[in-house]
């Protein structure tokens, strides 16, 4: 989009924002338009234009209030007058106390990926330039909350404005797509993966649909078709994700191996003779406890030949069906490259005009270097001048036809503004940017004291207060990052690292299958999807290492131990041990992978599928992940990993069909 627009609808903006009747249309016209009064046959373009104009700054959170009314005391005859209320536009006064600021500013920092980070770092940098929060967050803790799925967006703004949605669902029960109709209230995630509930009207309950297996466009109704869903309503249909019937699965391990699986519910039967005879020498039978069938075949059809499923007959023939899966798929090319496909979110148009509304408050607070506000707002020095110079001939114009310009100053590389009123106080927060950091909000949680939950949730509510609808407008939300094990380990883990202490802990690494003890002075905590790792310095090895939390067995203070004084975290982000880069092909109900793995290079094939580079630590993990998906991933090279993933694959096919 041309600059020319930009400058018309900051004007137009300024002039909605600067009088308190309202402005004409005529007027309106003439002024942001230079549409000259008495040239009839333009006017009709320049009305849509208008119009138009109206829609984008209605994107952007301005209210365009209508009314009939007289522009001038002296007016004969009533005209369409329009305005926007500063106090619906502009953030509220907003005081947080310093714990709020911290937990605010960190749960910002929490957001990754282009859907939630850059609305948080946006909503962060708008409640900083109205004086709200500090400049940095904190570091030593670090949540991590990604979202990339473009449904998610679109999900939750029909959530928002209470608009039904219809899409096609995968549903793996049956193992077939079937249309939805669905009233979305809000959005969950669970176990890494992101949710939708809603009401499902073609059914007439309330439902739980993963994300990962819609299918198709979603296609989004008419606003305000259904009343607000019940309190609560999200969290309770999330929670009975873990309220199915629980089943006993009757297992052959081999003695020694399997150590996750021994942590996970597997209990050995005292004196017990499998199915069709006595154990094999080097074989012990047991119990598994588990709810689903689809997730337990997945699970158990990743540890590969040291399991063997006796019953029930169900679970045994859909492990057996992962496993051939896999191997049907490995190292086969896949479809052929999709033709490039443009897709359009933001325009240009939008990110320069919302810069540029987000940029006067903040300079207006004094001069700042030209390479900072620039690195501040992700654009080029030389791009911000630009921007800058749209500024210049921005302002309110009065009856008279005076324009009263925005004042720019540009002196030594610093830059710095003045008389700028209308737009001299930050903008409300968008639904998505208020999302954002409610989510972050809640994935600090699982580490908050006792005394610090309740100001969580009471900051989530001021949040969704700082939008242009209010907290009324703001869908459900509800996110665990921690639902599985340990997650009581997180306040020590924090509190060790406060005061730069030393642990003792045994740890479980399920690729090698083997249990170790170590001593560790932690770091950082960090968290990814559903899953939280301990950066810290391990006195075993003498480096840097990473540990899951899920998976330490024992935790508890040791004997203090010095570390090395220039001791500090890599720069460049968190410590990562993904060195063999291998090239995977997603089907359409694994496409969620690329995201909770952070794959990259992603390229859509005509079948539906994707392909993508993904590294990972070592090639004796690749083949366990593979399996656990039943060709829904596909590994098609290097060739030195596909080699190694058949031989493991074929292994384990043929002990779990010895049963």
């Amino acid at each position: 989009m041309p600059p020319k627009k930009t400058g018309r609808l900051l004007n137009l903006l300024i002039a909605l924002l600067h009088t308190e009747l309202g402005v004409s249309r005529e007027r309106l016209l003439r002024d942001v338009y230079d549409w000259a009064p008495g040239a009839e046959r333009e006017r009709e373009a320049v009305e849509r234009q208008f119009e138009r104009d109206k829609a984008d700054l209605r994107a952007l959170g301005a209210e365009i209030s209508e009314r009939q009314g007289y522009e001038r005391a002296d007016s004969v005859a009533p005209t369409s007058l329009y305005r926007i209320d500063p106090r619906q536009f502009r953030l509220p006064e907003l005081e947080f106390t310093p714990q709020e600021q911290s937990l605010l500013a960190l749960a910002g920092f929490a957001c990754q990926g282009a859907l939630a980070g850059a609305p948080a770092r946006a909503a962060l940098r708008r409640l900083e330039a109205a004086g709200a929060l500090p400049d940095s967050p904190p570091s030593l803790v670090q949540p991590r909350l990604r979202i990339d799925d473009p449904r998610y967006a679109t999900l939750a703004d029909a959530a928002s404005r209470r608009a039904p949605v219809s899409f096609r669902y995968y549903a793996t029960s049956t193992g077939q797509e079937g249309e939805r109709n669905v009233q979305p209230w809000g959005l969950g995630q669970r176990y890494g993966q992101w949710y939708l509930v809603g009401f499902d009207t073609m059914r007439g309950a309330p439902r739980v649909f993963r994300l990962s297996r819609l299918r198709g466009p979603i296609t989004v109704g008419r606003d305000n078709s259904f009343d607000d869903p019940p309190s609560g309503a999200v969290h309770e249909q999330l929670e009975r994700l873990a309220d199915l019937p629980t089943q006993r699965a009757r297992l052959r391990v081999a003695e020694g191996r399997a150590l996750e699986l021994r942590t996970r519910g597997w209990a050995p039967i005292a004196d017990a003779e499998p199915d069709g005879g006595g154990a094999p020498d080097g074989w012990e039978v047991g119990e598994y406890a588990f709810q689903d069938l689809t997730v337990a075949a997945d699970y158990l059809a990743g540890f590969g030949d040291a399991i063997v499923v006796e019953r029930p007959a169900e679970l045994a023939a859909a492990v057996v069906r992962r496993l051939e899966g896999a191997l049907e798929v490995l190292g086969t090319p896949g479809a052929p490259v999709a033709p490039t496909a443009t897709s359009r979110k933001t325009t240009p148009l939008d990110e320069r005009l919302s810069r540029l509304i987000d940029l006067v408050p903040f300079l207006m607070q004094g001069p700042v270097r030209v390479e900072d506000v620039a690195a501040r707002y992700g654009i080029t020095p030389r791009a911000l001048l630009q921007e800058l110079a749209v500024l210049e001939y921005s302002g309110p114009t009065d009856l008279g036809g005076w324009q009263d310009f925005i004042e720019v100053h540009v002196h030594d590389g610093m830059v710095s503004l003045a008389n700028a009123p209308e737009l001299s106080r930050p903008r409300r927060l968008s639904i998505e940017e208020a999302l954002s950091l409610q989510l972050g909000l809640q994935t600090l949680e699982p580490m908050a004291s006792p005394e610090e939950v309740p100001a969580l949730r009471a900051l989530a509510a001021k949040v969704g207060a700082a939008t242009v609808q209010g907290a009324r407008s703001m869908p459900q939300v509800d996110v665990k990052a921690e639902p599985q094990r340990n997650a009581e380990l997180l306040p020590l883990l924090r509190e060790t690292i406060s005061h730069g202490g030393t642990l003792r802990l045994e740890y479980l690494n399920p690729t090698k299958d083997e249990r170790s003890e170590r001593l560790i002075n932690p770091l950082a905590v960090r968290s990814d999807g559903d899953r939280w790792y301990v950066d810290a310095f391990c006195h075993r090895v003498e480096g840097l290492r990473v540990f899951r939390v899920d998976r330490i067995l024992l935790l508890e203070p040791a004997d203090p131990h010095a570390v090395p004084a220039d001791l500090s975290l890599p720069a460049e982000g968190p410590l990562s041990d993904r060195h063999v880069e291998t090239i995977l092909r997603l089907a359409p109900e694994a496409l969620w992978v690329e995201h909770e793995y952070a794959a990259e290079d992603g390229v859509d094939l005509e079948d539906g599928s994707r392909r993508v580079r993904m590294r990972v630590a070592s090639l004796d993990w690749l083949p366990r992940f593979l399996a656990q998906f039943g060709g829904s991933v596909a590994l098609e090279g290097p060739d030195d990993a596909v080699a190694a993933c058949r031989e493991w694959l074929g292994r384990a096919l043929n002990v779990a069909s010895s049963r």
